[in-house]
């Protein structure tokens, strides 16, 4: 047998058969691709977990580390400082018991002195102006050692308090340069550690960007061949639809003319609405509020139905379609792209329509048929407030819609 196009049956199916293992061939290596990078993705996170994970616990450790050395220390520097204190006040204790000590064994030798002073001038009247001057100078002498004995005694607290002075900002500049050398070290190893992980992870991301860009490079190529093929195949049916509804029209008009419409009686305005004969002020008013409440559903429904179609394709284009065995090469992103653009298409005729008809509400047309102006019954126009035609009008093929 000779098929349409000239060759035999036989040819034809085996150029069929040889398509579609090609095309089984290239869904099986798609898959095999997908599934690798999966594998090498799961096991990249994998590790990169297991190494955030060791490094918070060693920073945990260091920290709990530095903690208990910086909390030693604290404690020595307290205990050393208490003894300091402590010895202190045992050394302002003794020099003021001494300094007691002292003045009272002065008050009692002068006590001794003046009594002696009081016998001798009861006894040597001549010898007194003697004796007080030699009390005096002793007294004088007495006091300047004193004196001495006391700023050697505070020269050498000073000296002593200095020393420890010293001493402790040695100790505390000491501790603060190998404090600071081990934060340096611990930065310079952090930083380190930083800069292996940031290269590890940008050579793990360049790889995957690599990868991915092939990856989009095959679907976009995939694509374009099947959206030429749709394209091809949505002109022709457009153009056989086209001949066919241009016969039909042409059947039709030249089968009946028009009838003449019936005058419409009208009503003055009220409201920016003409009511008339068949039609009060009261039903058109209930029916602009449906066709207004109808108009709002409809516009939000068409604006949420192209955002879903836009947001399919820009998966699309970021690669994110499925092509394994669930994702059915992506057919049905494309079909659900395709129902939402003529469901919003649907949605944004019947939004023209609604404000066809809030037009005709204004200038008193409302209700009317287009076709033939006979007055459309309001049980219709209750379930379809934009309606333009009669049902025997629409059934018969006659109407405008």
């Amino acid at each position: 047998m000779w098929g349409w196009s000239g060759y035999p049956d036989g040819v034809m199916n085996a150029a069929a058969r040889r398509k579609a293992a090609q095309k089984k061939r290239l869904v099986a290596k798609k898959k095999a691709a997908a599934k690798k990078l999966a594998l090498r993705k799961k096991a990249a996170a994998r590790k990169l977990a297991l190494k955030k994970k060791a490094a918070a616990k060693r920073a945990a450790l260091q920290k709990q580390a530095a903690m208990k050395r910086k909390k030693l220390e604290e404690l020595r520097r307290r205990k050393a400082k208490q003894q300091l204190d402590e010895k202190r006040r045992k050394a302002k204790r003794a020099l003021e018991e001494k300094r007691r000590k002292a003045k009272r064994a002065l008050e009692e030798k002068r006590r001794k002195q003046a009594k002696q002073k009081a016998e001798a001038a009861r006894r040597q009247a001549a010898l007194r102006k003697k004796a007080e001057e030699k009390e005096r100078k002793q007294a004088r002498l007495l006091a300047e050692r004193e004196r001495k004995q006391k700023r050697v005694a505070l020269e050498r607290e000073r000296k002593r308090v200095a020393r420890e002075k010293l001493a402790e900002r040695k100790r505390i500049a000491k501790e603060k340069l190998a404090e600071k050398r081990r934060r340096d070290l611990e930065r310079q190893v952090a930083i380190e550690e930083r800069k292996r992980e940031q290269a590890r992870k940008r050579a793990a991301i360049e790889e995957e960007r690599r990868e991915k860009q092939r990856e989009r490079d095959k679907i976009a190529k995939a694509k374009e061949a099947e959206r030429q093929a749709r394209e091809a195949e949505r002109a022709r049916i457009r153009a056989l639809r086209e001949e066919e509804e241009a016969r039909i029209r042409a059947q039709q008009e030249k089968a009946m003319a028009k009838p003449v419409k019936p005058p419409i009686i009208k009503l003055d305005p009220i409201d920016g609405i003409t009511p008339t004969k068949e039609f009060d002020i009261a039903f058109l008013k209930s029916q602009r509020a449906l066709l207004l409440e109808k108009r709002v559903e409809l516009a939000g429904q068409a604006k949420r139905l192209s955002q879903e179609a836009q947001e399919i394709v820009a998966n699309q284009e970021m690669g994110d379609v499925d092509f394994g065995e669930e994702g059915g090469e992506g057919d049905t992103m494309v079909v659900e792209r395709e129902r939402d653009l003529i469901l919003s298409d649907q949605a944004l005729a019947e939004v023209e329509a609604i404000d066809a008809a809030l037009q005709r509400m204004q200038i008193g047309e409302y209700g009317y048929s287009s076709y033939s102006g006979l007055p459309i019954p309001r049980e219709r126009l209750e379930v379809l407030p934009w309606a333009t035609e009669l049902v025997t009008e629409r059934a018969g093929g006659l109407g405008s819609r």
